[in-house]
Order: structure tokens, then sequence, then C-alpha cells
């Protein structure tokens, strides 16, 4: 049993991504947390059966794991913990590769490695000449290894004892050639880990908003290759970042294991706990992601979304500011309020070439029939469907969301819509297997004034579906994807979005355009081909949502 004065300590100085971090008054608020905590900490620990099943398992394909983990000036304890997390892995066809750029002081270093390297010649060490930086020593680390998948391993970190063993059960059934998990910051004991971070499946769009796969990543020898080969020193800091992003480019096959399987220790001197005395590592992020969009072609500037200095923005060019956008506007009560709507949204947008088009009800006519036939006629290059209850809060939310729009690899897109009481309307939307009508909105209820967990409501990222309410579409990318459905009444924009995941597009949110919507619900009409729906899109259901993390979904966080 967790000690109160110590569970204080815990939700005040160490957090849990975002979930722990008020400092509670009420006995009952108490007790709630603390059980909170001990339920996240049982979520990353194996019983002794599941250890030995773990141990004895067989394997259609095997590979040979290598630990990537340049040393430098390391403390002892921590350089013996991470080893013996190596040496506890249910998984044991690995080689932890240890190139050391320790100055004379920590000596001590080379005569661990060398001690333990006599017990398991799996472990493999070189003491470096000189330091040369984070990158350059990673590189050297890879000269030594000769495994057919690199794991990335900082040297005061620990790995799960089944990390390994999870990474195999992919590769294995998935041809995974890049992976990673969920992680958990800690300081002291591993057992008293308490910043957990569940994080969505991969997402290109959140990836160039903040390095959110960090720990643990595996990743393919092959695939190293085809990115680029090893680290650069130009993105010392974030170099990791900048990885990430070359390899997720080449990937074929990436898979999140949605197990926190990697332990990131919090002391003084890492980037976590003091980002101040590393600023460079942010510069060098913002570099890395502005590199990516010049190495593909994507005219834009990448900043800090102060006062996040993490997290970053993407202000694409675009390309055509001449395209014209329409409005399809529904669910008004008469011509009266679509007039008085027009002109209040023509006076608070600063994108000019709009037009706007009426979805009127017709009796026998389908919403989805009514969409396709206005989008037939509008002739515009860009279309935006809103609800008429709908008000924009920003003058450019056009230009945010058409910034998004114009990439070729991106289909529907939604800004960040409000209630009336400024609490979150739309933020995201997962398919949930469990409701009624088979669809959650991400941070529903949520005052805007709050982030959100892990910063969740202040970057862009992918979501699966968008929201009648508002969103934005290519015309062309429309008929690719054959339009509206006119038989499932109620999932017409959710089916569009699933198609075009099919098809192999990204749907986006974007949290720098908002409206407001002056009604109490974001859905006025229950939706009403629900089964229907769950036939249709039966596997997708059954496999679960990847930017809907269950623990979200178990814990209440989005």
């Amino acid at each position: 049993m967790i000690r109160l004065k110590k569970a204080v300590h815990i939700l005040k100085d160490e957090g849990t991504g975002g979930l722990l971090r008020k400092v509670w008054t009420k006995k009952s608020d108490y007790i709630d947390r603390l059980r909170t905590n001990r339920k996240l900490r049982s979520i990353h620990v194996i019983t002794r059966r599941q250890r030995a099943r773990q141990k004895q398992y067989t394997f259609e394909k095997n590979v040979k794991f290598s630990i990537i983990t340049p040393l430098y000036n390391t403390p002892k304890a921590y350089l013996v913990e991470l080893i013996k997390s190596l040496e506890k892995q249910t998984y044991s066809d690995w080689e932890l590769c240890l190139a050391d750029g320790s100055d004379c002081r920590h000596s001590y270093v080379k005569r661990i490695c060398l001690r333990w390297c006599n017990k398991d010649p799996r472990i493999i060490y070189k003491k470096l000449k000189e330091n040369k930086g984070i990158s350059w020593n990673t590189n050297a680390c890879i000269k030594l290894s000769g495994g057919q998948y690199l794991g990335l391993l900082d040297h005061d970190d620990i790995l799960h004892e089944s990390a390994l063993f999870e990474m195999m059960i992919q590769i294995n059934e998935n041809g995974a050639d890049f992976l990673y998990s969920d992680e958990a910051k800690f300081s002291g004991k591993v057992k008293n880990a308490a910043g957990f971070n569940f994080k969505p499946g991969f997402g290109k769009d959140e990836l160039r908003s903040h390095n959110y796969i960090c720990h643990f990543t595996v990743f393919s020898r092959e695939l190293l290759k085809k990115a680029g080969g090893g680290f650069r020193s130009e993105f010392d800091g974030s170099q990791d970042h900048d990885m990430v992003l070359r390899l997720t480019e080449k990937a074929e096959k990436i898979v999140h294991i949605p197990k926190v399987l990697y332990y990131w220790r919090v002391h003084p001197e890492s980037v976590s706990m003091n980002l101040d005395a590393k600023n460079y590592a942010v510069d060098a992020a913002v570099r890395a992601v502005q590199e990516q969009l010049d190495r593909t072609g994507e005219i834009g500037i990448v900043e800090s979304n102060l006062p996040y200095q993490t997290i970053y923005r993407n202000r694409y060019q675009i390309t055509d500011k001449d395209s014209r956008v329409a409005l399809l506007i529904h669910g008004m009560d008469s011509m009266q309020e679509y007039g008085d709507f027009v002109e209040k949204v023509r006076n608070i947008t600063s994108y000019k070439n709009l037009i706007f088009i009426p979805i009127v009800e017709e009796d026998k006519k389908t919403f989805g029939h009514m969409l396709n036939r206005a989008v037939e006629q509008c002739g515009a290059e860009y279309i935006v469907v809103m609800d008429i209850a709908c008000i924009p809060l920003n003058a450019g939310w056009i230009d945010e969301m058409l910034m998004y729009a114009q990439r070729k690899d991106v289909a529907a897109v939604a800004p960040k819509i409000l209630f009336k009481n400024n609490t979150i309307a739309y933020a995201g939307a997962a398919l949930d297997k469990d409701r009624e009508d088979k669809i959650r909105y991400l941070c529903q209820g949520m005052p805007d004034t709050e982030q959100g967990y892990e910063a969740i409501l202040r970057y862009v990222r992918n979501t699966t579906a968008v929201c009648r309410t508002c969103f934005m579409i290519e015309r062309s990318k429309l008929r690719k994807l054959k339009g509206f459905r006119e038989d499932l009444q109620g999932y017409e924009e959710i089916d569009l979005s699933l198609k075009a995941v099919r098809r192999g597009y990204w749907n986006v949110w974007t949290c720098f355009a908002s409206v407001q919507l002056i009604k109490d619900s974001i859905d006025d009409n229950v939706r009403r081909d629900a089964k229907k729906f769950a036939k249709v899109w039966k596997s997708e259901l059954k496999q679960g949502d990847p930017f809907y993390h269950v623990q979200w979904k178990e814990l209440k966080l989005v």
C-alpha cells in the first residue's frame, strides 16, 4: 500500500504523462488516485507463468536483436541496471552493443562493461578514443552490431523483460520493419514508475508535431539502409526524431505495440527533467522536421508552438491561393437564417474565394445524396461540409485546413469544434465497438483551456474520422472515393473517412482552425444505420482504432 504522503509526492513531482498533475485535497480524491496509480503500475507486470511461457515460446522466424547503447560517464548503478534488464529478457537472441565515450574520470565504466562481457558473450564493448557526440557514438555501436533488427536503448534507461519477446511477435505475425511501444518515466525504482505514456498508432502528421514515438524503437537493418544509414551529428539532441522521420518514410510495415516496454529514467541531467539546459535539442528537432518537408518537396515553415517548446507547428504554403472553396451548409431552418450565416462567415474569414451552397432537406432524399448532388454542381476545387450552427473563431480557419487538404496524401481535414460553453465538442473521432453508435468523439466535454492528455489538444494530428459539423476535402479526392454513401444514414462522413484510410490517405485534425457550435449537441439526429455501419466496417471495428489507445478508454484520459 502506497503511503498517503508518498502518493502526494508522486502526484506533484512525477506526474503520469499528464494524468495525475493535480495535488488533491479530499481524502476520496487521494484514494481514487492511489487506485489509479496501482492500476497503471499493474499494467506492465507479467506473472511467473507468463514469464515461463515466453521463455519457452518457439517462433517460426528467429531474428537477432542488436541493442544499441552509447555510453558516456554513465553512473555505475544505472549501467548495471541497464545490463540486468537485458539479462532478464524472455527472448534470448540478442546482443548488447556498447560504445564507450566516457572520460578518464569515469574509467569504471570500462571495468564494469568488461566484467559483464566475461560473463556473457552477447555483450559487446568498445572503448572509443574520444567522445564525438551522441550520433557519432551511436553509429559506433551500430558498427559493432550484427543483428537483423536494431533497438535503441539510452545508457540510463531500462527495458521491460518482455520487450524483445513482444517485438518478435509482431515481426513474425505482421512482418513489421519498424516498431515502437509505450513507455513510462521513473526515478528511483521501476516499480514506482508514474509517467505512463500511452501512445497512438503511427501518424505522419503527429510525428511532425512532436516525437511521440521516442522509446522503445526497433527497426530492421535493411530499413536503416533504405533510410540512408546511421544517425546524423548535425541533429544531435534530437537525433532520434530525425532518425524516426527518415525510417518511417521508407518503412513498409509500422507497428505500435500498446504496452509499456521501456522505462525512461528521470534525473537532473536528462532532457525530460531539464529541457531548458538543452535548448539545442529543440532547435535540432525543428530542423529535422523542416528537412523532411524539404526532402519530400513540401513547401512550409516549421517552428515551436510556444509555449510548448517540443510541440511543432508546420505552416505549409498554400500552392494555389485562388482555389475556390465551396461551403455546403446544412441544418438550416430558413433562408433568412442562411443569409445571416453567409454574411457572418464572410466577415470573419480572411480567405475570400468562397461560394456558399445551401443543403435543403428533401423528402425521400438522403443526406449523402444531397451532398453528392451539391458537390457535382458547385465546380469548386475544395469542399467544406458545415453545420449552420457553426461560427468560425479565427480568420484563417479556411487556410489552416486548406494547407493540409491540398496535400496529395491527405483526404479529410477537420477543425477544433467547441460547444457554446467553450468545452470540446470534437477533437477527432475514433471507432469504438462498445458504443451503441460505434463512434467516440475524443476529448468531448473537456474545457478548451486544458491541454489534454500528453497535450493532445495542442498539436495537429491524424484521426480516423472527421465530423459533419465541419470538415474540408478536395473535390478530386472525393470523386476517387466515390463520394458520400447514400444508404448509410448518419454515417456518411464516417464512412467517407474510413474509405480514405483504406485507400492510404491520412485524415487530419488541426487545433489551429477553430469553430464554435452554438447548440448543445454535435449530432442532433440519432445515427440511424448503426447496425449496417457495424456490418460494413466489421474488420476495422474488431481490430480497434489505431488513434484511440485502449488505456485512454480504460482510464478515461481522452
